[in-house]
């Protein structure tokens, strides 16, 4: 059995002690995997990811990567273990141009000298932010925001891939660009955990999957095997 190279063991968290939002969450992701988090509006995903990264931490639980208990981990020091975090609305800092941009997400590695191997490894998955390097990100498109903020979070070269809701708000033809990248990206041996209210595309790409109601994981296994349950199909793939 492949270790997990993240793990969280009954994590609960919340934004006060009168507001638990994750009750009790046990997540596992191996080395290599997409593993997707599907629920609704309020199910509890993006809190999870603010408190996998650090943003939150939980009132109860564990969370290790690599081996290595990040529990109470400021959120810069979690990045510096090889994490990196597309935020839901991707986030890029608008009055910076795109190729600036980028060296923010290089940071963790930076010691005077442009990390020039990062750049062109990102250039050559997204072509367009090589077109568009001296733009301000503000005046990109949604689409060419996302694909600027997963190149962003890949400038870390991270061992583990946090994807909050990358096709929030983008057309079907974008979306498909980014879910495409996505499997690129796990050939390429990235290890993934991807939420998102887009079950279809979702559960494509990933290798298992978790449910997520109100703050409880209320089933998980392999995406293929998830996606053919009943209830699945008829809350998520409309059918």
């Amino acid at each position: 059995m492949v270790p997990a190279l993240l793990s969280l063991k009954s994590v609960t968290a919340g934004y006060a002690e009168q507001s638990t939002v994750l009750f009790g969450l046990d997540i596992t992701v191996a080395a290599g995997e997409v593993v997707c988090l599907l629920g609704r509006n309020g199910a509890g995903k993006s809190t999870t990811i603010k408190t996998i990264c650090g943003l939150l931490k939980p009132s109860a639980g564990t969370i290790s990567f690599n081996g290595q208990d990040i529990t109470r981990l400021a959120p810069g020091a979690i990045v510096g273990l090889g994490m990196a975090v597309v935020p839901e609305g991707r986030r890029v800092f608008a009055s910076l141009t795109v190729e600036e941009n980028l060296l923010m997400g290089a940071y963790v590695h930076r010691q005077g000298l442009i990390p020039r191997a990062h750049l062109d490894e990102v250039h050559a998955l997204f072509p367009r932010l090589a077109e568009r390097r001296r733009q301000t990100a503000g005046t990109l498109s949604g689409g060419e925001q996302q694909m600027l903020a997963i190149g962003r979070a890949l400038m870390s070269r991270p061992r583990l891939l946090l994807l909050d809701e990358p096709s929030m708000g983008l057309a079907p033809i974008l979306i498909e660009t980014i879910f495409d990248t996505i499997n690129t990206l796990a050939s390429n041996g990235i290890t993934i955990l991807l939420v998102e209210q887009n079950a279809v595309a979702a559960l494509d790409v990933a290798d298992r999957a978790y449910v997520l109601e109100r703050g409880r994981i209320v089933q998980s296994g392999l995406a293929s095997e998830l996606e053919q349950t009943a209830d699945i199909r008829s809350s998520y793939l409309g059918g």
